[in-house]
């Protein structure tokens, strides 16, 4: 699971609803993100029987080839957990780049 979410190619095309828009300022982003890992923390916590709700799931089918298309809730959780990961080593290759602005 941890391998699939953390390992797109760079350039990857993922289909359009799944393109990033520019809809959020990065304040808007971080603060939607944040809201959002708590309402997955309490979702964990009230929520039995994750490994019996099936998901379809359109980026892992997209990253396997089709070898894979759905997640239970229990492997949501873990995607997404592994997503920001993902997200946040793009974020510091960005940063570490000699051409990135420094202010």
């Amino acid at each position: 699971m941890r391998s699939f979410c953390t390992s797109f190619p760079i350039g990857y095309k993922f289909p359009s609803p799944d393109q990033p828009t520019g809809r959020w300022t990065p304040a808007e982003a971080s603060d939607r993100l944040l809201k959002n890992y708590a309402r997955l923390g309490e979702c964990l916590d009230s929520s039995p029987g994750l490994r019996q709700r099936l998901r379809e799931s359109r980026p892992l089918k997209a990253v396997s080839k089709g070898a894979f298309d759905s997640l239970d809730g229990y492997q949501w959780l873990l995607a997404a957990a592994a997503h920001t990961e993902r997200h946040t080593k793009q974020i510091l290759e960005v940063k570490a780049n000699p051409n990135f602005p420094a202010n």
